[in-house]
């Protein structure tokens, strides 16, 4: 137990695509393919009301227990361990989506926290550095996984639609905060939301474009990014014959 919690690193950088990969890549696939075959039932029955209740706790335990690891094992830094990275606020504001069933803590949840996940999923490259088994390697792909799924099944099963007010709405959140964080960063030396530095391939990054020329084009990804979201939510609707009023309506 207590190599399993321990905090000090021993510089581990996990395989990317391998058996470990593939197959925490399939837990997660799988639970989307369940939540979106048996979306009828889950929006019946009370298996909907059971499979949220249980996300809510794994997501709340996920938090809960991450933060205390920073406080008693000694590996806490202001640099890395806040909870301002996109995918711990989406986790929150998913928990609060949750719970509330407010559409403000759904529109950021899902926006930044399907993008999130599935990228964090693809390319875990920012775990914390210490060989499987630790806590961290754990935590890092269940809060993601969870964060998945919970956004799936509030776009799926709760039917939450992303439509044009919501977009406005998260593009204004995303650029304020993303706006405080870069100010953060520079005075904290961190680089939360991958602000200051890219991370992945950054020596290409560094080549290629100054600081600054990063840190506006990372700024234009995200709202890129977000705008690809919606238009994929948009074809889908189309697709489904959801025009953009019923779209308003349902959310």
């Amino acid at each position: 137990m207590k190599y399993f919690f321990r905090g000090t690193p021993d510089d581990f950088v996990f395989p990317i695509w391998s058996l470990t990969h593939f197959l925490i890549l399939a837990i997660a696939f799988v639970g989307v393919e369940f939540i979106v075959l048996k979306k009828d039932r889950l929006k019946s029955t009370n298996m909907g009301k059971i499979f949220k209740k249980f996300m809510i706790i794994i997501l709340v335990l996920q938090q809960v227990s991450l933060y205390l690891w920073y406080g008693f094992s000694g590996y806490f830094t202001i640099q890395e361990s806040l909870p301002f990275y996109n995918c711990r606020v989406a986790i929150i504001f998913t928990i609060f989506a949750l719970v509330t069933d407010k559409k403000i803590f759904k529109n950021v949840g899902c926006y930044w926290g399907v993008a999130g996940a599935i990228l964090a999923l693809l390319l875990p490259t920012d775990l914390d550095p210490f060989s499987f088994p630790h806590y961290t390697n754990i935590s890092f792909f269940i809060g993601h996984i969870g964060l998945l799924w919970s956004t799936i099944y509030i776009l799926v099963v709760e039917e939450y639609r992303m439509d044009r007010e919501s977009l406005r709405s998260i593009l204004y959140f995303t650029n304020i905060y993303h706006s405080f964080i870069y100010i953060f960063n520079i005075v904290a030396k961190s680089n939360y939301c991958y602000l200051v530095e890219a991370p992945i391939a950054k020596a290409s990054f560094e080549k290629f474009m100054s600081p600054m020329a990063y840190s506006l084009t990372a700024f234009l990804a995200f709202n890129i990014f977000i705008i690809l979201i919606y238009g994929v939510a948009k074809y889908i609707y189309k697709t489904l014959d959801i025009d953009e009023d019923l779209a308003k309506f349902a959310s």
